[in-house]
């Protein structure tokens, strides 16, 4: 069993992965997890920082409260699995432990995501391999949803056992494209192609917002709890990633939402494609079951018109809406006479539940010693 140590607890990446984490399965566990203490309330002066992490495993699965024990100051259980907290600062100080582990993550900001940052260069002292879950020029990345694919599917695959190292794993935003590309690859591999054919990509997203209420981050206050009231545009760390997977395919990501909803988001990729006409919605929805079969933590299909909050705790990055309505495939002429096509994928985008999925499916393959699909860094 790989050992493996947690940097950031939030109520997003980090909370979901305690809670996902099933050992027998992954082939690691997360043993010890190191964050700043949640700031206890002057109207509770009897709760601590373990039960503000109580609180934040609460928000990322209302009700997990009762798979969950405190142990100690520092200690709780998650399913009879014993996990240990440092309060600190991994910038300033490494937590006191035996022996290095196999497997760390760092799920704080983007700014640690540079093996030359301070949280970044300790977790190195801690661990033989370090994951950081976002994007990061710098750094050399593991994609999850493109995992299984060699560089004949994609020429920028280089397909390896990572046994040491600091690599990313891209965004949310960046998985979610990467699920509907990989659905566009299996399409493309159906009529004999792959993704050089992928002309271009042009991505809209609607994010829902981080959580920013106080409940475990600053005051155990149910009324003080994640308003989410605050629309506000953003930027996407998608074309980050197509720099490394398809240099050659330019992304343009006019839209990119905060919105005041909960997760999953909402993304629409519209891939043009040099198909010669071959592409059809059947192949489409083909391939996104074939996918699904394989690795259900990637994507699945959906022709009902449910909203959102219907996929909320789905385990999965991505569900693609395959209804005639939102599965598009066009020929307009200026396209057609180049032999071109625009395919239009609209999809849920789990950023927490779905996400995690992925991150956990990443490690599990490095855990058990199977190739992932890596990308070079992109040099200055």
């Amino acid at each position: 069993m790989k050992k493996a140590i947690l940097v950031g607890c939030g109520a997003e990446i980090g909370a979901n992965l305690l809670i996902q984490n099933d050992p027998q399965n992954d082939g690691f566990v997360v043993q010890t997890v190191v964050t700043n203490p949640p700031a206890t309330d002057k109207h509770y002066p009897e709760l601590r920082p373990i039960d503000g992490i109580v609180a934040r495993l609460a928000m990322a699965q209302p009700g997990i409260q009762s798979r969950v024990e405190i142990i100690n100051d520092d200690t709780l259980q998650i399913d009879g699995r014993e996990i240990h907290f440092f309060f600190g600062d991994l910038a300033k100080v490494c937590p006191p432990v035996d022996g290095r582990f196999d497997i760390g993550f760092i799920a704080t900001s983007k700014q640690d995501m540079d093996q030359n940052s301070p949280v970044a260069r300790n977790m190195q002292e801690l661990a033989n391999v370090v994951l950081g879950v976002a994007e990061a020029d710098s750094l050399k990345s593991i994609y999850g949803c493109l995992g299984d694919l060699t560089s004949d599917d994609i020429s920028t695959i280089q397909r390896k056992v990572v046994s040491s190292g600091m690599y990313c794993l891209g965004s949310c935003q960046t998985n979610g494209m990467h699920a509907s590309l990989r659905v566009v690859v299996e399409a493309l591999n159906a009529i004999h192609g792959n993704a050089s054919q992928i002309v271009s990509v042009e991505t809209d997203i609607v994010h829902p917002d981080t959580p920013n209420g106080v409940l475990g981050t600053r005051s155990f206050e149910g009324r003080m709890q994640d308003a989410r009231d605050n629309l506000r545009p953003s930027f996407s760390q998608i074309a980050m990633s197509q720099k490394k997977v398809m240099p050659w395919a330019p992304l343009v990501n006019t839209v990119s939402l905060r919105a005041p909803v909960h997760a999953p988001g909402y993304q629409i990729n519209r891939f043009i494609v040099e198909d010669n006409g071959a592409l059809t919605t059947g192949l489409i929805e083909a391939a996104i079951e074939r996918v699904n079969k394989l690795h259900p933590h990637v994507v699945m299909a959906s022709r009902s018109p449910l909203g959102g909050r219907a996929y909320a705790y789905e385990r999965r990055c991505s569900t693609i809406l395959s209804d005639a309505n939102h599965l598009l495939i066009l020929r307009p002429a200026y396209l057609a006479k180049q032999n071109l096509s625009e395919v239009i994928i609209q999809s849920f985008v789990n950023n927490s539940v779905g996400y995690t999925a992925v991150v956990r499916a990443v490690a599990r393959n490095i855990a058990q010693g199977l190739p992932v699909a890596t990308f070079q860094e992109i040099e200055k």
